[in-house]
């Protein structure tokens, strides 16, 4: 492979690199001593780091890597899909490379189809490849052929953040599963460079034969990713558990509620830290923007003597944009006043009032809210709040 002349931040020489990165580049000369090499302290410290980015809300975090492992046919490998599919369908910055190790063709068009998939959906932005053919990526070679994969995708698609799943890591390497060696090598070509991109990643595996005692083989599988989910299967889903993290605003359970025909997987309020809508309704006393950002919300709270913990701040800010979230409840009028109710808005023909519609528990299908995922289908809104009725009654 022909390599890569960069040049150094520092003096302008030319800098030879193996493969593409982000910059900066530094020459031998100042690759210690060039301030480049070290933290910008101003920088580091302006830098808003109260905002959690995700691609995947609480559950694929923004340019890091991830391992997600279960038991065979517990369904790691159909939730991953329907994630990534519902994320490159609708938003227009993310690309999603997905090298299925696994799948044949049949298998993947009857997987999309169940989502509600077809030739009218735009999936352009998920480039899909089954069983690829590339080098191991635990060698200097596969980690080569996948970087310029993924160049060749980004060319293609500028200014899009990729997001690279692989399902799964026993079948992407060529060394022993069992050796730790293998997963170090793993990260010093792949995954590390996966990093310095700022790519989001995610690689796939089985539970050992004690599922209760991790992910199968080496115990360095943990090691080089921030964060490790272990999905398990629930009576109506799934449910993924936070076994470890380098970040301390990954939620610790994460549950999604699987429908059919179309299949879907629906966020479920399962994951909600305690404290979470005791917050909500303390941030909306205070009058905080559901649409503010979570440092303001950290402010106003400090400000009026009720500071609480990061995890619960932000849990309680995605709360208030949830489906299930009713922001002001019906409350009773004070003591010597009598309200009239407002008009019901589904007023029937005769002296009794018509039936609520049917409610779908899931809510609105909007994935930037981390409600609906896998479908491209919509659902009923939810039955009327005190804020539809209010409204009812102003028109």
């Amino acid at each position: 492979m022909t390599a890569v002349v960069e040049s150094c931040a520092e003096c302008g020489d030319p800098v030879r690199l193996s493969h593409p990165r982000p910059g900066p580049y530094l020459c031998d000369r100042h690759v210690v001593e060039g301030p480049a090499f070290f933290v910008d302290w101003p920088a580091f410290w302006e830098r808003d780091r109260a905002e959690a980015e995700w691609i995947v809300p609480d559950v694929l975090a923004r340019g890091r890597g991830h391992s997600i492992y279960a038991a065979r046919k517990e369904g790691k490998s159909l939730l991953t899909l329907a994630l990534v599919a519902a994320s490159v369908s609708e938003s227009t910055d993310v690309i999603g490379i997905y090298l299925d190790y696994e799948m044949g063709e049949d298998d993947l068009h009857e997987r999309l189809s169940e989502m509600g998939y077809g030739p009218e959906s735009d999936l352009s932005r998920l480039q899909y490849a089954l069983l690829p053919a590339l080098p191991p990526l635990d060698t200097k070679a596969g980690a080569e052929v996948l970087m310029s994969t993924i160049d060749a995708v980004q060319d293609r698609h500028p200014g899009c953040h990729p997001v690279v799943i692989i399902d799964t890591t026993s079948r992407a390497v060529s060394g022993d599963e069992n050796s730790a060696d293998t997963i170090r090598a793993f990260y010093r070509h792949t995954g590390l460079a996966l990093k310095q991109r700022g790519a989001t990643w995610a690689r796939l595996d089985h539970a050992g034969k004690d599922a209760d005692k991790g992910q199968r083989g080496s115990s360095a599988k943990g090691d080089d990713v921030d964060v490790v989910w272990r999905l398990r299967r629930t009576e109506d889903g799934v449910k993924l558990t936070r076994e470890l993290s380098r970040m301390n605003w990954v939620p610790a359970e994460v549950t999604f509620h699987q429908s059919e025909m179309p299949l879907r997987f629906v966020r479920t309020s399962g994951g909600w830290p305690a404290g979470t809508a005791e917050v909500a309704r303390l941030l909306d006393e205070l009058e905080v923007a559901v649409e503010a950002s979570t440092r303001a919300a950290f402010r106003t709270l400090s400000e009026a003597g009720e500071g609480r913990r990061a995890e619960i701040v932000r849990a309680a800010m995605k709360y208030r944009k949830h489906p299930e979230y009713t922001r002001d409840p019906p409350r009773d009028p004070p003591r010597g006043e009598v309200w009239d109710p407002p008009p019901d808005p589904h007023p029937g023909n005769g002296s009794s009032p018509a039936p609520d519609p049917p409610w779908d528990p899931a809510g609105p299908t909007s994935a930037g809210k981390g409600a609906v995922w896998g479908s491209r289908k919509g659902t009923h809104p939810g039955p009327p709040t005190w804020d539809d009725l209010e409204r009812a009654e102003n028109r």
